[in-house]
């Protein structure tokens, strides 16, 4: 497959009109300029490499734990419609029970050889291990401290696929850190009531990632700075941003930006099962919700409960906020996760012998195609 008359970005600079030369599932060339050989006309739209969200629920009608045994399987077919190539899906607080039985019919999903769509990296466990006090959209019923056996259990049931876990850092001592660290699972902080000083003891044993930042922790106070603020302050950690708009308003987005730079902001959605579906009541895990537009919020209180933002939508929020370089909006949307997800030397970025996992936008950024690893996945039919 040849794609031609493309403004291809690359990791450090943008070629104005180009082609990629693709074979089976790898980028083979990328060149500057034209070429007569048959391939797919461009017309001058944006080629980047493929979105990976690290921390989508669902959409579509179906999540970690919404829908029968093809659930999975269906999201993945729907989700190339965002730009999204790769990503991580993710669970939320339940029963011990019932965690045993969706993480087992995960592991048989990330078993099969003959997957469709977008590929799915992992699960980014997102509770039952955090504060009572940040809980957000999580039954406080059932949320327990961090513990090891537990989570090792998980793992083996979702035969090792488990990638990131949320959890308080305040609710351990600094064990569950480096279990998770010395098994290469992310540690992610996120859903907690720590003071910014105490996030220095797990950010000494190598946390390096913060679950969708501001939302659900500690924010800035200037009596008690919470881990917002260290977030921000420290330089080399990574955070997660849901950019629809209604998370975080544009000036904290602004400020995000201008503090943390495009090295160290992955975009994500956090995106829930009613994502893609009309406007109604739905539930998140146990808990009944009701989606307005791309907003989701639990009936009875009104908290926001994770999203209905599509991915793209959040990349075109964020860069007409702040107008970043192209260059600047890759690492945002796609290098930064790759890195976090030890994935870089297979994807993330274009370039010769990686992973052919493209998306074609058009000049307002809108989807017109999608390829997953040299697969297209998605097309847009008015294109």
């Amino acid at each position: 497959m040849i794609l031609k008359n493309g403004k291809i970005v690359l990791e450090h600079k943008i070629i104005e009109k180009g082609y990629l030369v693709i074979h089976d599932k790898k980028i083979i060339d990328i060149v500057e300029g034209t070429t007569d050989e048959f391939g797919v006309d461009l017309k001058g739209n944006w080629v980047l490499p493929g979105f990976i969200d690290c921390h989508v629920h669902g959409g579509y009608g179906v999540d970690f734990e919404t829908g029968d045994t093809n659930r999975f399987e269906h999201f993945a077919l729907n989700v190339g419609k965002e730009g999204i190539t790769k990503y991580c899906q993710a669970s939320i607080t339940n029963s011990l029970g019932f965690t045993n039985k969706i993480y087992k019919e995960f592991g048989d999903f990330m078993s099969k050889s003959n997957k469709q769509g977008a590929i799915c990296l992992g699960a980014h466990m997102e509770g039952p291990f955090i504060s009572p006090a940040k809980k957000g959209a999580h039954d406080p019923k059932l949320l327990i401290n961090p513990d090891i056996e537990i989570t090792k259990h998980w793992n083996e049931l979702a035969k090792n696929n488990i990638k990131i876990i949320t959890y308080a850092g305040e609710l351990q001592d600094g064990s569950y850190t480096k279990y998770l660290i010395e098994n290469d699972i992310l540690p992610s902080i996120g859903h907690t009531d720590m003071l910014a000083q105490e996030f220095d003891k797990d950010w000494k044993l190598g946390v390096k990632h913060i679950t969708h930042l501001f939302n659900g922790m500690s924010g800035v106070d200037h009596y008690r700075p919470g881990l917002a603020v260290a977030a921000l302050n420290h330089d080399d950690v990574v955070v997660e941003v849901i950019s629809d708009g209604i998370h975080l308003q544009p000036e904290i987005l602004k400020m995000i930006f201008d503090h943390k730079g495009p090295d160290k902001i992955s975009i994500i959605t956090d995106a829930m099962n009613a994502k893609g579906l009309p406007d109604g009541e739905y539930k998140i895990g146990q808990l009944p919700v009701i989606k307005t537009g791309m907003k989701v919020a639990l009936k009875d209180s009104g908290v926001l409960a994770a999203a209905g933002a599509t991915y793209d939508h959040n990349v075109r929020v964020y860069y007409n906020t702040c107008k970043m370089e192209m260059t600047d909006l890759i690492k945002m949307t796609s290098i930064n996760a790759a890195k976090q997800l030890n994935v870089y030397e297979q994807t993330g970025s274009l370039a010769p012998n990686k992973l052919a996992d493209i998306v074609v936008l058009d000049k307002n950024l809108k989807v017109l195609k999608t390829i997953a690893e040299g697969r297209v996945i998605f097309e847009n039919n008015e294109y």
